[in-house]
């Protein structure tokens, strides 16, 4: 076994097969930039670790404080982290940390709490209006964005999520099933709806070049023109 270099970088980690916090030894870092597309207004720390205790493998990450070299605590982001959704950073950010609440912290009411904020954010990026989230939850379903199930799994968790904002008792059936469906909610606006659009298109476009083809192949094929000079 490979002794460890005692002047290495340690942090504390969420071990997935420990099952408890652990110190973590750090074997590389990436510091990605600020990135406009996505929505990340500030810089985010990568970093590779390993468990001191078994040697698991785990990555985090951690956001910039603006400070110098100021740095929040590092989160599990792999293999104990909320699953990776194609959706825009706030939102992903805000539903990673309700994840973080549920399985690293059993913590329902905030759990329940940050599915509510994700779903805000939510509806802030689709452009929803109304000022309340009740109506900007109907906005969502009167412009199509949502439908049937989902409006009510929506509608659940802005319940859910009012009960852990007040101080209400959460619990865990109540915390786990706001999970799920925001994470149902997030996968349906952001991956599904966008996947089913680049099919229509394609579907479109092709439907365009049958219709284009079987119209040149119907056009009268023009005379022959006489040479100059017969």
């Amino acid at each position: 076994m490979t002794q460890r270099d005692p002047s290495a970088d340690l942090l504390i980690a969420d071990c997935p097969v420990c099952r408890k916090k652990v110190l973590a030894e750090v074997h590389g870092e990436v510091v990605e930039p600020p990135d406009d597309e996505i929505g990340r207004e500030d810089p985010c720390r990568v970093l590779l670790v390993a468990c001191t205790i078994c040697g698991t493998a785990m990555v985090l990450a951690s956001d910039y404080l603006h400070g110098p070299n100021e740095w929040e605590s590092p989160e599990n982001v792999w293999p104990n982290g909320a699953p990776m959704l194609d959706a825009p950073y706030r939102v992903g950010r805000a539903f990673q940390e309700a994840y973080r609440c549920f399985h690293q912290a059993n913590a329902y009411a905030a759990t329940a709490t940050m599915a509510r904020r994700t779903l805000e954010l939510v509806c802030k990026d689709q452009g929803a209006t109304g000022g309340t989230l009740a109506r900007m939850v109907e906005w969502l379903q009167q412009n199509n964005k949502i439908e049937g199930r989902l409006l009510d799994w929506a509608t659940a968790l802005r319940f859910v999520g009012n009960d852990g904002a007040h101080g209400d008792t959460v619990n865990r059936q109540d915390a786990e099933d706001a999970l799920a469906f925001t994470e149902a909610l997030l996968e349906h606006i952001y991956v599904l709806t966008v996947q089913y659009e680049k099919f229509s298109e394609r579907r479109q476009k092709a439907a365009d070049r049958k219709a284009a083809r079987k119209a040149a192949a119907k056009a009268p094929v023009p005379a022959p023109q006489p040479a100059v000079g017969d």
